[in-house]
C-alpha cells in the first residue's frame, strides 16, 4: 500500500505521537484547575492503598522479587485499586491521504500529521473532561462513570461511614451561617485531619451558591467588613467568607443530560481541605501496548495502525488515570436545607 507508507515515518509512531498529544494544552475544569490533586505515573494497571488507623495512604511500587516497604506495627489493611481505562477509536481512509506519498516533501508530512492531530485533539476534550468528571466523583468520595456506573466508592471499600450532609440553613433568614459552617463544617473537618491544612475551598452548585450570596447575614459580613460595595455587583463566582473559599461550579444542561447528572448538584456543596500532603492524587497507568508495558504512566497515549482491508489507518487515543481522595472522611456535603 505505497500511498500510505508514509506512516511509517518516526512521526507516526507511538512515541512520537503520544509525545505530541501530551504536549497539547490541557483544558482543566474547575476543580482539575484547583491544583488539589498530585499527579503521578505508575508502572502497573493497579495501585495498592492502605487503610492506617482511619488514614488512606499510597504505597510506593517495590521491584518484583526485592523487599517491600516496612512500617511499624499499626492497624492497617491494604486494598488494591485497579486504574480505569479510557479509550476512543478513530480512523483515517486512504482517502484522506490519496495525493500524499511516500516519497512525498516535508510539507507533505506536515499536512499529514496536522489532520492526524486535528482527530486527536477533539478526544483529547473528551478526555479532559472525562479527567475533571473523575476528579469530581473524589471529591465526593464516589467515582462514577459517564453512564453512573460506580467505579471506586471509597466509603465502602475502606468501611468508612459517609460524614452526614450538613445543613447550612440557608433557607432561613435568621441563620448565622458563619457559626453553622464553624461549629458544623470546619471544626469536625479539623477532627478528622487531626493535622495543620492550609484552608477550605467548596464548589457549589448554581442555586446553592446564589442562596449563600444572598443570604442575610453574609451580607452582613460584608457591610460591616467594609466589603460593601462588592454587594452591588452581581453574584461572584468565587469569593471569601467564612474563612473558606466559595467556588460556582459552571455546568451547563447539556453537560448534566449528556452525563446523567451534574458534577455538583444545583442545590448542594462540596467541601475539601487544602494544603494536605497526597489527599488528592492522580495517577496515571501505562497503556495496554507492548511498547508501553511496564513504563511509567503518561497521562495520554496515541497509536496509529493499518486497517486489515488496507483502506486506511486505525487511530487509538487513550488515558489510564485514577484520581482518589485518600482520607475521604474530611469531604463533606452541603445542603440549602
Amino acid at each position: 500500500m505505497p500511498a500510505l507508507d508514509i506512516f511509517n515515518d518516526d512521526a507516526f509512531s507511538v512515541h512520537s505521537l503520544t509525545a505530541k498529544i501530551n504536549k497539547e494544552g490541557f483544558t482543566p475544569g474547575q476543580v482539575s484547575a484547583s491544583g488539589i490533586f498530585d499527579e503521578d505515573g505508575v508502572t502497573s494497571t493497579r495501585v495498592s492503598v492502605e487503610l492506617r488507623n482511619g488514614k488512606l495512604s499510597l504505597i510506593e511500587p517495590t521491584q518484583r522479587g526485592g523487599p517491600g516497604e516496612t512500617t511499624g506495627d499499626e492497624d492497617r489493611s491494604l486494598v488494591p485499586f485497579d486504574v480505569d481505562h479510557y479509550q476512543r477509536d478513530d480512523a483515517i481512509l486512504a482517502d484522506e491521504v490519496q495525493n500524499v506519498r511516500a516519497f512525498g516533501t516535508e510539507g507533505e508530512l506536515e499536512q499529514l500529521e496536522d489532520r492526524v492531530m486535528a482527530k486527536a485533539r477533539r478526544h483529547l476534550r473528551d478526555l479532559d473532561m472525562t479527567l475533571e468528571h473523575q476528579r469530581v466523583g473524589a471529591i465526593k468520595g464516589i467515582v462514577t462513570s459517564k453512564s453512573g456506573r460506580v467505579l471506586h466508592n471509597l466509603y465502602t471499600r475502606f468501611d468508612i461511614s459517609v460524614p452526614a450532609a450538613v445543613s447550612l440553613e440557608l433557607d432561613v433568614e435568621a441563620t448565622d451561617v458563619a457559626k453553622v459552617f464553624m461549629d458544623s463544617v470546619v471544626y469536625p473537618i479539623e477532627d478528622d485531619l487531626d493535622e495543620p491544612y492550609s484552608g477550605l475551598h467548596v464548589f457549589t452548585g448554581r442555586n446553592f451558591h446564589s442562596a449563600l450570596w444572598r443570604h442575610k447575614s453574609v451580607k452582613d459580613t460584608f457591610l460591616y467588613t467594609g466589603g460593601g460595595g462588592i454587594l452591588r455587583q452581581d453574584i461572584p463566582d468565587l469569593f471569601e467568607f467564612g474563612g473558606a473559599t466559595w467556588e460556582r461550579y459552571r455546568t451547563g444542561a447539556k453537560a448534566t443530560a449528556d452525563l446523567g447528572s451534574p458534577y455538583i448538584a444545583a442545590d448542594e456543596a462540596r467541601v475539601v481541605p487544602l494544603g494536605v500532603p497526597d489527599l488528592f492524587i492522580t495517577r496515571f497507568a501505562p497503556a495496554d501496548y507492548e511498547e508501553t508495558v511496564n513504563t511509567m504512566g503518561l497521562p495520554r497515549y496515541m497509536r496509529q495502525y493499518m486497517m486489515p482491508n488496507g483502506k486506511g489507518r486505525h487511530i487509538e487515543v487513550q488515558s489510564n488515570p485514577i484520581s482518589l481522595c485518600t482520607r475521604p472522611t474530611a469531604l463533606r456535603k452541603l445542603t440549602l436545607t
